[in-house]
Order: structure tokens, then C-alpha cells, then sequence
């Protein structure tokens, strides 16, 4: 088993492979750069094949998989100590995604406890939220619909979340373009009364499961967030970058269904 650092290079979240490179200066496969991203886009853990990326903090992420030099590797590893096993039973299917959404829950409670001002009414209406979110993947499963759909969805729970974000007066821009085995829907939100500042903390925000937004608080919907494991399983990718002094610009890699073979 093998453990690297991943930090980004101008130590604030990347929007892209190229914004990362290794603790040491080692050159690290493709592969490693998208799990660490992902996990320091979405602040949360993530798999990218066998390999699993844990954020640190927001400009650090710890990738653990197979490799390494261990002298006597087992022959005959637990279930839980077997990265293949682990991830073939859980980075897929609904019982993650029950997780996702647990861990959801989790991290709403710490946010809550620090926005000890609000009101007790609105904690108890972004709880309920938690409860529908959870609830909704009883009915909302993603494996009854079509790529295209669940593309759609995706590409409106981002538009969404830059909304809560940035604020209504945000101008925004959709567009999409083919780019090998993915079509990258990119999201651009220009804001007319946010300072770069306030951007840059909305953009480490776009992956978070409240959007938060620059001035108000936590906010009651989910947005993006709540396709990160669907994401995850899918071998998507999410990344947000800044685009002049006031542009917030998320691109959504999205893998192309594969042709049926016959």
C-alpha cells in the first residue's frame, strides 16, 4: 500500500491536474492528480479507481492504493484491508450513495454549530432538507435514468449552487464541448458586486454540501453537492476555477456513455 502528498501548487483548491504536483516533486500519474483534485474540489474523500484520496485541508490530500515496497506483502489480505475488495463493494451502488449522503448530514451538523446566530427554525428546515435528501434516494435513483438526464440535473444542481453562491443578479453562461471520453459542460457565473475575495471563498464553497453563501450564511439546498458520489461511481469530475476578477466558472467533466457492443 502505497501513501503520497498531493498539494496544490498556489495552496488554495485546484481547477485543474496542472495545479497539482506531489509533496517531494515526484512525478505523479494522471490518475493520482484527478483523485486528490476531486477530493480538494468536493472537500471530501474520493475514489478514483483503486485509489482513494483523503483532503487534509484545502490544499493537501493524502492519496493511499496499491504500490509500494512492503517486504512481506499478505497473501491473503481481510476484505477491509484489500483496495480492490473495498471499493468494488462500496464505490458503487446505492448503499454509497446512502453513505454520501450520511456524510452529508455530518458535515451539515458541524456547519450548523458554527452558525450559531441563526435562528432555531432555520436549523430545523436545513434538517429536514438532510432527511428529504436522504429520503429522495429511495425514488430518485440514478441508475433508472438516462446519462443525458442525469447530465441535465447535474448541469442545473450547479447552475443552482453558483445562484447560491453568488446571488440572482449573477449573469450565467452554459455551454458544452467534446473532449475525448467526456463532454465537459462548463458553468460560468459573472458577478457585478463581489470582490475577488468573496469569489474565491464561493468557489472552495461549490462542492460543499450547503452552499454557502459569501454574505448570508448557510443556505437550505444541497445543489451540487448531492451528486458526488453518483459522480464518484461514474468516474466524473468536478472543477471551479476564478475567470478574471469576476467570474466563477465550474466545469463538469462528464464521461460519454459507452456504445452497447454487440
Amino acid at each position: 500500500m502505497r501513501h503520497v502528498l498531493v498539494r496544490a501548487r498556489a495552496g488554495i483548491p485546484p481547477g485543474g491536474v496542472e495545479d497539482l504536483t506531489s509533496d517531494d516533486g515526484t512525478p505523479l500519474d494522471r490518475d493520482s492528480l484527478v483523485a486528490a483534485g476531486q477530493a480538494l474540489s468536493w472537500r471530501s474523500t474520493f475514489t478514483c479507481g483503486s485509489l482513494t484520496a483523503i483532503p487534509l485541508d484545502g490544499a493537501t490530500a493524502l492519496i493511499t492504493g496499491p504500490g509500494g515496497t512492503d517486504p512481506e506483502p499478505r497473501q491473503d489480505p481481510e476484505p477491509w484491508q484489500d483496495p480492490e475488495s473495498w471499493h468494488d463493494r462500496f464505490a458503487r451502488g446505492l448503499a454509497h450513495r446512502m453513505a454520501g449522503e450520511l456524510t452529508i448530514a455530518s458535515v451539515t451538523a458541524g456547519l450548523l454549530g458554527e452558525a450559531v446566530s441563526r435562528e432555531l427554525g432555520e436549523d430545523a428546515s436545513l434538517l429536514g432538507s438532510a432527511i428529504e435528501g436522504l429520503a429522495g434516494l429511495l425514488t430518485d435513483l440514478d441508475g433508472a435514468r438516462a446519462p443525458g438526464e442525469i447530465a441535465d440535473l447535474i448541469v442545473s444542481d450547479t447552475v443552482r449552487t453558483h445562484v447560491a453562491l453568488l446571488g440572482r443578479s449573477a449573469r450565467q453562461r452554459i455551454s458544452a464541448r467534446r473532449r475525448g471520453d467526456y463532454t465537459v459542460h462548463t458553468v460560468r457565473s459573472v458577478s457585478g458586486d463581489l470582490a475577488r475575495p468573496d469569489l474565491e471563498k464561493a468557489r472552495t464553497r461549490v462542492g460543499m454540501p450547503w452552499p454557502t453563501g459569501a454574505r448570508n450564511g448557510v443556505g437550505a439546498d444541497l445543489g451540487l453537492a448531492r451528486w458526488r458520489t453518483v459522480m464518484q461511481a461514474r468516474s466524473h469530475q468536478m472543477w471551479c476555477r476564478l475567470e478574471g476578477e469576476n467570474a466563477l466558472v465550474t466545469d463538469l467533466w462528464l464521461r460519454n456513455a459507452q456504445e452497447p457492443t454487440e
